[in-house]
């Protein structure tokens, strides 16, 4: 009290009326002396002070024995009610009540029986009259009236019946929600003829009256919380002190009438009223707070009147499996409070499997407070059940929380079956949550369909909810329930570990609650359910539902991080290939925790498969190894491939000899994988270069940078283990992988690996060498030039350790390939193959030498293209390196194998294709120019024979090289030729070679016929045969129409003259010694080649001037010996020779033609000076010469000068003239 005059405030003003209320018949007559004070605070503006004071003051007035007037102070009260102080009204109104409930509850109990006759002359009707003042309060229009008015009005009828009527219900509660949501709407529109009949006036005011009011007010939408919460409270208490109330089921169905929207808060509040009102006057409302307890009233009121049973089955039979949702979670609330109170209750313990069976209902409700309550109200049924209903409360639960089973739910029209937004607006902007709504959508989009899927998709969420619901319920009852959770235990944990990783935070939580409560130890918990929990997550990493695969994912790398793996190392492949197929799923948050889980794992396995581990790390390795092979390198996802590479890396890395028995399949597919991880853009580059020459280029750099790759950096770890133990299973796999890889990395590294291979293990690997070399052999017939060089290099190592008959038989496919083969692919494959033998096992080639080298000389004389001609080709110059590191030398080797040599070009001269017999022909001229001499017989005469052999025939291109070959064949064996025509041979003669020659002549091809006869002249000029009449047939006539231009194109005057050029040099080279020859045909020769020079190119002038100059070399009348006896035909012709070459000296422009001219002339004047006979020459015809032999002394080339002097001095010697004067004057 002295506290109360110094600060007044909530707590110390409960203090001081506890301490009164407990012993109010001693305490409260020494507060009547302090009533002026306490009266005082009644109007503080302090609700919770004020609501502390006016119950003080009730106590202190209804309990004071000072002749305080109870019905005076009632009065007193009453007349401040209509005072303009509002806070002493709402003091005084709370005090009405406070002081009528005491009176209220001494009549009823009859306890304090000196009260009762101190106020035996309380006259009922001030009761009556007060009681209808507070309950027309209800309609004030102050808000804190009426919220004190039901306060009041409430406590009065917590401790007795009001002193009113019942009134008479023309609506009876019968139909009250029969029919849903209908029965509701009927029902408020029933509302307002109620309240005409009921309230006449304000003596028409009964207990039905207050009832209506009161739900009025709950149901109103313009009324706060807190006035429908204390509206609610009223009603319970109004109930509660009424044993006999008569509209007691009423109140409950007019009460859950009230429900309109979600009102959580206002729910617990109309729980408490619904179980007061059912409960009547055994609720623990009734008793004196202060002073009885829960228990020691229910004692007191066991036989009296309630509707508990009742209540209960409305709620389990209507409102829990109702389709409004509003009005379930209320109901679940109203069932947790009925529990709560009432768990003990007879009915209650009748039905407590279906009170479970209601709260298991709402487990799965979208609603998380409805889940909460569902949870409460089962972790209250546990406590009141007995151990049988407990093991059937947790099998219930658990099969909840594993299947997500709930109980079936009738659907109507109005049935919710997504929440406000869920799915968006409807097109018309109504919304999609109610069923009847989703199958307007069905109807208007004409899909029928749809709405099994939307009701599918409710379906699984629903599911998911039934188990958030039931781990919200599990974690409440879990602590209570040890003994009967422990079979489950091996279900649980497996499905509460993966859910604690749902992607649904709030099922997250929910779920890691009940792992918290269930599970003491966390590690050691794990670690014994380890295996369980493995197989559940490998069994839902697959799930068709993407959040079970996405939690599993994650509960995998938990699982996985700092444990000790030993017991489920067998579970790793299948957790590696389901990791892995899940990291390419559909949705990105699944694939990222696919990711993460696949890093994790990564990290594992390397760990597990450490050689430290013993045996351990063996077994892992020989698991984990071949999956990852299967699962990652082959996979065309670009990140699985990416971890599953870099984690076989590293255990590769880190196995050390564990490896050596995954080599095999390790080996292979690494190899495998060179090529398939090379970056797309190389792959791209090399489909869009233009020549062979940059696509050889990219080839060599993709091989030199695969060797530098961490796969062939694993192989080549690998090589140092394999021996022949490993082989047997190696072999056939690098075989096949080496007939079938695909691309250019990967059969790169698999003739990298086998060279590796043949230093590491060559005894070991001798047996399997020809296997080796066959596929190898497959291999070069690749299109790509790099692969063809990279498999001839591994022969090149291979043949080192293979057989004899093996490389035999290896060198006579590779000369049968470039013999017969027409493309430019088999003959490269061929080149670089017998290079890399002699480069890498040079005294196995030498073994087989005399296979080798002849191929190897052929080889060298391919024909080369016109772009090539310049450089030599790659396949050249390889040949040429084999020859050179072989032979001793060019003419040595040739010598050395010619047997050899001559055998293979003869047999190619006769094969079909052109280019062979060409290049045959090319090599037969190589051998016959360097031999010479050296080449005799039988040699000589197998070498003539085969080309003439191929001279027979239609002209095809390349053939001309046959008599090329077969001229140098003649010009530099003469000796030899010479020798075996005297010796009787089988050597075709000199005729028969020039008659063939002179039939090719004869041909109509133009280069042909050239290279004809080019190829017959140095053979006629050589051993001066007399074939110039055939041959003056042959070229006479083209060569006399030099002077007729054609009317084509300058190109085909080029080729004319090309003809022009050949067939002069062959009259030249033909013209013959005979003198029957000469006689009949000198004459005609010199007219045609002097008419000729005016009309020809200067070079055809260079040309007639050398046939000229053999003319008289090999002119026989023009001998020394003979030049006298025929002056007159040599005169004639010197000085129709020396009129023709005259022309010439003077030429400026072209040297090579003064010098032709002056040694033609040089001829004519020695030959004539020698024997006297200058004088033959006429004077003007020695004076012009005089004058231009001058002149090209003086002013003409220094190489010539010399020789012009001396013969202007040898024109200008008068000796010479004098002695040859007689004899022409004579003549």
């Amino acid at each position: 009290q002295e506290l109360l005059a110094v600060s007044t405030n909530g707590e110390t003003m409960y203090c001081l009326l506890e301490i009164v209320a407990v012993v109010p018949d001693f305490l409260a007559p020494k507060l009547v002396q302090h009533l002026d004070w306490l009266k005082s605070i009644l109007s503080s503006s302090k609700e919770e002070i004020r609501q502390y004071a006016t119950e003080l003051y009730a106590i202190v007035i209804f309990y004071s024995k000072s002749g305080l007037d109870f019905n005076s102070e009632i009065e007193e009260l009453l007349r401040t009610l209509n005072g303009k102080n509002s806070e002493l009204a709402l003091g005084s109104l709370l005090t009405l009540g406070y002081l009528v409930g005491l009176k209220m509850k001494s009549v009823r109990s009859q306890v304090n029986q000196s009260v009762e006759s101190t106020h035996d002359s309380t006259d009922s009707r001030l009761l009556t009259r007060t009681v209808k003042t507070i309950a027309a309060l209800l309609g004030d229009s102050n808000a804190a009236i009426k919220a004190t008015a039901c306060q009041s009005l409430g406590e009065i009828g917590r401790n007795g019946q009001l002193m009113l009527p019942p009134g008479v219900e023309l609506v009876t509660g019968n139909n009250v929600l029969e029919n849903g949501v209908e029965s509701v709407q009927n029902e408020r529109q029933e509302e307002p003829k109620r309240a005409k009949v009921e309230n006449k006036g304000d003596e028409e005011i009964t207990k039905l009256s207050i009832v209506r009011m009161l739900i009025a007010l709950i149901r109103t939408s313009n009324e706060t919380n807190k006035i429908k919460e204390r509206a609610a409270a009223c009603l319970g208490n109004i109930c509660v002190g009424d044993v006999e109330f008569p509209h007691r089921k009423t109140a409950i169905e007019e009460l859950i009438n009230a429900i309109q929207s979600k009102q959580v808060e206002l729910q617990f509040t109309i729980g408490q009223a619904l179980v007061d009102i059912a409960m009547g006057s055994t609720s623990p409302q009734a008793r004196y707070i202060w002073t009885t307890s829960k228990e020691d009233h229910q004692k007191n009121v066991k036989d009296l009147k309630e509707e508990v049973g009742w209540f209960l089955n409305e709620l389990l039979s209507k409102y829990i499996s109702h389709c409004n949702p509003h009005l379930r979670q209320a109901a679940c609330i109203w069932l947790l409070t009925l529990m709560r109170q009432a768990g003990h209750h007879e009915a209650l313990q009748k039905s407590l499997p279906d009170i479970q069976r209601g709260f298991m209902r709402m487990l799965s409700e979208n609603d998380e407070v409805t889940q909460d309550m569902a949870s409460k109200g089962l972790g209250q049924v546990m406590e009141v059940c007995t151990p049988e209903q407990k093991d059937s409360l947790v099998s219930e639960l658990v099969e909840t929380l594993m299947t997500g089973k709930r109980a079936k739910t009738e659907v109507n029209a109005d049935t919710t079956v997504f929440q406000g937004g869920a799915l968006g607006k409807a097109p018309d902007g109504g919304g999609l949550s109610t069923y009847k709504e989703l199958c307007a959508i069905a109807t208007d989009l004409n899909q029928p369909d749809l709405i099994y899927k939307f009701m599918h998709l409710a379906n699984h969420n629903a599911t998911w909810n039934a188990r958030k619901g039931a781990a919200v319920g599990f974690s409440t009852i879990a602590a209570q329930a040890g003994e009967q959770l422990a079979p489950y235990l091996t279900q649980i944990v497996p499905r509460l570990y993966r859910y604690q990783f749902d992607p649904n935070p709030k099922i997250q939580q929910a779920m890691s609650g009940i792992w918290n409560v269930l599970v003491q130890d966390n590690k050691k918990t794990v670690d014994t359910y380890l295996k369980q929990i493995l197989d559940d997550l490998l069994k839902n990493l697959i799930s068709n539902q993407w959040r079970v695969r996405e939690s599993s994912c994650l509960a995998v790398s938990n699982l996985l991080r700092g444990r000790v793996l030993d017991d489920i190392i067998d579970d790793i492949p299948q957790l590696w290939d389901t990791c892995l197929r899940v990291r390419d799923d559909i949705k990105e948050s699944v694939r990222l925790a696919a990711d993460q889980t696949c890093k994790v794992l990564s990290k594992v396995s390397i760990k597990v498969c450490d050689v430290s581990n013993g045996m351990v790390g063996k077994k892992a390795i020989s698991l984990i190894l071949p999956c990852l092979l299967q699962c990652s390198l082959n996979s065309t996802v670009k990140e699985v491939r990416a971890i599953g590479l870099s984690t076989i890396l590293e255990i590769s890395r880190n196995a050390g000899s564990l490896l050596k028995p995954n080599i095999p399949v390790l080996v292979t597919a690494l190899l495998e994988a060179t090529s398939g991880l090379e970056p797309e853009v190389i792959n791209y580059l090399s489909l869009q270069l233009g020549t062979q020459a940059s696509q050889d280029k990219l080839d060599s750099a993709r091989i030199a940078a695969s060797k530098m790759s961490p796969m062939m950096e694993t192989v080549n770890r690998c090589v140092q283990y394999v021996d022949s133990t490993i082989l047997p299973e190696l072999i056939p796999r690098l075989v096949e992988l080496i007939k079938g890889g695909i691309g250019v990395s990967t059969k790169a590294g698999c003739s990298s690996f086998v060279v590796s291979l043949v230093y590491q293990c060559p005894q070991d690997l001798s047996p399997y060498a020809g296997r080796l070399l066959a596929a190898f052999l497959h291999g070069l017939n690749d299109r790509n030039a790099a692969v063809r060089k990279t498999n001839a290099t591994a022969i090149g190592y291979l043949v080192k350790i293979s057989k004899d008959s093996s490389v035999e038989k290896l060198i006579q496919r590779l000369k049968s390939w470039y013999l017969e083969s027409e493309g430019p692919n088999a003959r490269h494959a061929c080149s670089v193959t017998v290079h890399a033998i002699a480069k890498n096992s040079p005294d196995c080639l030498l073994r087989h030498a005399n296979l080798v080298m002849p191929l190897a000389f052929f080889a060298m004389h391919e024909q080369r293209k016109k772009d090539e001609e310049l450089k030599k080709t790659e396949e050249t110059s390889e040949w040429e390196d084999v020859w050179n590191e072989i032979s001793p030398g060019t003419e040595a080797g040739i010598r050395l194998y010619l047997p050899e040599i001559v055998s293979l070009l003869s047999s190619c001269l006769q094969l079909q294709t052109w280019s062979v017999k060409a290049q045959a022909a090319q090599a037969m001229t190589t051998v016959a120019q360097k031999l010479q001499s050296q080449l005799g017989q039988p040699h000589l005469g197998d070498l003539l024979s085969s080309l003439l052999d191929g001279l027979s025939g239609r002209t095809w291109d390349g053939k001309e090289v046959l008599l090329k070959a077969l001229s140098a064949a003649c010009t530099s064996c003469k000796a030899e030729m010479i020798k075996g025509e005297c010796a009787g041979t089988k050597q075709p003669s000199l005729e028969q070679i020039v008659t063939v020659v002179l039939r090719e002549c004869g041909k109509e091809q133009r280069l042909y016929k050239m290279a004809a006869m080019q190829s017959l002249g140095p053979v006629l000029e050589l051993y001066q045969l007399d074939h110039f009449s055939a041959v003056w047939d042959l070229t006479y006539s083209f060569v006399n129409q030099m002077s007729k231009p054609e009317e084509n194109e300058e190109t085909s005057l080029n080729q004319k003259q090309d003809l022009i050029a050949c067939a002069l040099t062959l009259l030249g080279e033909a013209w013959p010694m005979t003198q029957t020859t000469q006689e009949n045909f000198a004459e005609m020769f010199a007219n045609l080649l002097c008419d000729s020079i005016p009309l020809s190119s200067w070079k055809l002038q260079v040309i007639i001037l050398k046939d000229l100059h053999k003319l008289l070399t090999r002119l026989i009348i023009f001998k020394q010996d003979q030049l006298v006896n025929n002056k007159g035909k040599a005169g004639l012709l010197t000085r129709k020779l020396l009129s023709a070459s005259l022309a010439n000296l003077s030429n400026m422009k072209y040297v090579v033609l003064r010098t032709e001219s002056l040694a033609l002339i040089d001829l004519i004047l020695h030959r004539l000076s020698g024997c006297g006979q200058l004088s033959i020459l006429p004077e003007q015809l020695r004076t012009d010469l005089t004058k231009e032999l001058s002149e090209l002394a003086d002013s003409g080339p220094w190489e010539l000068r010399d020789q012009a002097k001396e013969l202007t001095a040898l024109l200008s010697c008068p000796t010479i003239y004098e002695n040859s004067q007689p004899q022409a004057m004579e003549h």
